[in-house]
C-alpha cells in the first residue's frame, strides 16, 4: 500500500525543491558601480578613471598620510572588487556606521592585486591605509555589486603554492598566452595539474592587470608570480646586453634559481632560446631558465635563496621550439575539450589574449609587412605553440613524445 505524505511533509518537500531550484538558478549580481559615488583623497585624477571598466586608465593618490577612497550607493552593496594599480603594504576595507564612525570589515589581503570582498549590504564603504607616514594607493578599477551570484569574471585567486608540479616561465604579460597558453590550459585545466605561471617582469601596472585578466580567462585560478625586473628591448640584439640592461646576469639568474627552489617544480616550461621572433629579453629568460636547472641544485650557489628554501632538482626542462623531433613533445591543440566548454586550447588562448587590451595593434614587421600579434598568427603559424623540446632531464628521455610529465614519479594522470 502506498504511503501518503502528511501535509507538513509535503510543504517541507516543496520548500526544499524550491530552495534547490533557487540555488541552481540564482541570479548574477548586478554591477552597480555606475550608480555609486566614488570620492578620492586626492584629486589629481577623476574618479571615473577607476570606474570606467578600462584597465588602461587609473588613479593614484598623492603621497600622503592615510590615503583613502570611499564608495557610496543608494542601494545595498554586497560585493567590492578592487583592482590595484599601487597596493600599499596595509589597507583596510571599512563600512560607515551611524554617527560617521568607520568599522573595519577586512584587513586587506596584499597577496593579490585583484581582490574581491563580500559585503553584507552596506551602503557606505571605505578603503583606507592605516599606516603612519606618507604613502600612496592606486587603482586601475573598482567594482561594486548588488545581491546575487558573483560574475565569473570577478577573480578570486588561490595563493602561490608552496610546491608546484609544473612551472611555466614567461618574459612579459601576453608571452604566456601567445606561446605557452595552450599547453598551460592543457595541463592546468584539462589535466588538473598543480601549475604556476611566472613572469620575469609585469612590464607596468596596467599590463599586470591584463596578465591577471588573461590567465583568469584562460581558466587558471592560481595566482602567478611577478618579477620586478624592467621591461627592455636590448640593442644590440645580444643576450649579454639584455642581461646587462635588465639588471645583471647574476640578478636575473639568481631570481630564476630562487623561483625553482621556492616552488619546487618537477617540470619547467619556458620560451624559445631564439626569442620566438628574436626578442632579446625572451632569449635571456630562456637562457636563465636553462642555467638555473643546475644552479638551483648547487648548494654552492646563491646562498640567500639556499638559506630560505634549500636546493632543488628540477626533473625536466622544456624549451619552446627547441631541438629535433627526438627531443620534442608535440601536441594537437585543435581538438575541442569538454573541460574548456567545447573550445579547443587554441580557441581558449585566443579568448585569453583578447584580455591584453594594450597589445591591440602591436606586432612585428617581417620583410616590410606588419603583422599584429595574435595566437593564430604568432602562436600557431609562425612559432608553433604545440612544440617543445626536452632541453634537460634527470629522469631519462621521453618515449611517447606527447606528455611533459612522462617519467615523473608520484604524479598520476
Amino acid at each position: 500500500m502506498r504511503k501518503r505524505l502528511i501535509p507538513g511533509a509535503v510543504i517541507l518537500l516543496c520548500a526544499l525543491v524550491l530552495a534547490l531550484c533557487g540555488a541552481a538558478h540564482a541570479e548574477e549580481a548586478e554591477n552597480i558601480t555606475g550608480s555609486c559615488t566614488v570620492k578620492l583623497c586626492s584629486k589629481n585624477f577623476k574618479a571615473a578613471k577607476i570606474t570606467d571598466g578600462l584597465y588602461t586608465s587609473y588613479w593614484e593618490s598623492d603621497k600622503t598620510a592615510h590615503p583613502w577612497i570611499t564608495v557610496s550607493s543608494k542601494d545595498p552593496i554586497y560585493g567590492l572588487y578592487l583592482c590595484f594599480q599601487k597596493m600599499p603594504e596595509h589597507y583596510l576595507v571599512q563600512r560607515e556606521k551611524s554617527g560617521g564612525e568607520w568599522e573595519t570589515l577586512y584587513e586587506g589581503d596584499t597577496r593579490f592585486h585583484h581582490m574581491y570582498y563580500p559585503i553584507d549590504g552596506y551602503k557606505h564603504l571605505r578603503v583606507y591605509v592605516p599606516d603612519k607616514g606618507k604613502t600612496t594607493m592606486g587603482f586601475n578599477e573598482i567594482f561594486a555589486f548588488g545581491e546575487g551570484e558573483i560574475p565569473d569574471w570577478v577573480q578570486q585567486w588561490e595563493p602561490v603554492p608552496e610546491k608546484t608540479e609544473m612551472l611555466f616561465l614567461a618574459t612579459h604579460p601576453d608571452d604566456d598566452i601567445l606561446f605557452l597558453g595552450s599547453v598551460i590550459a592543457w595541463y592546468g585545466i584539462e589535466k588538473q595539474r598543480n601549475i604556476t605561471v611566472a613572469y620575469l617582469t609585469k612590464s607596468n601596472t596596467t599590463r599586470r592587470s591584463e596578465a591577471l585578466n588573461g590567465l583568469w580567462e584562460l581558466g587558471i585560478r592560481t595566482y602567478p608570480v611577478f618579477g620586478e625586473f624592467r621591461d627592455v628591448y636590448a640593442n644590440p640584439n645580444r643576450v649579454s646586453q639584455s642581461y646587462k640592461e635588465t639588471g645583471g646576469k647574476d640578478k636575473v639568474q639568481g631570481w630564476v634559481t630562487e623561483l625553482y627552489r621556492q616552488l619546487k617544480p618537477e617540470v619547467v616550461v619556458t620560451q624559445d632560446l631564439e626569442g620566438e621572433y628574436g626578442h632579446p629579453q625572451h632569449k635571456m629568460v630562456a637562457d636563465a631558465a636553462c642555467a638555473a636547472f643546475e644552479l638551483a641544485a648547487d648548494a654552492g650557489k646563491y646562498p640567500d635563496s639556499l638559506d630560505k628554501y634549500g636546493t632543488w632538482e628540477v626533473k625536466k626542462l622544456y624549451v619552446h621550439l627547441y631541438g629535433t623531433p627526438r627531443e620534442q613533445v608535440e601536441f594537437d591543440w585543435t581538438v575541442p575539450l569538454e573541460s574548456l566548454g567545447g573550445q579547443t586550447p587554441n580557441e581558449r588562448s585566443a579568448d585569453a589574449y583578447a584580455m591584453h587590451k594594450t597589445q591591440v595593434g602591436q606586432g612585428r614587421k617581417n620583410n616590410g609587412v606588419f603583422t599584429p600579434f595574435s595566437v593564430e598568427e604568432f602562436g600557431v603559424k609562425r612559432y608553433p605553440n604545440n612544440i617543445f623540446g626536452l632541453y634537460a632531464t634527470r629522469v631519462g628521455p621521453d618515449i611517447g613524445h606527447d606528455d611533459m610529465l612522462e617519467n615523473i614519479e608520484g604524479i598520476e594522470d
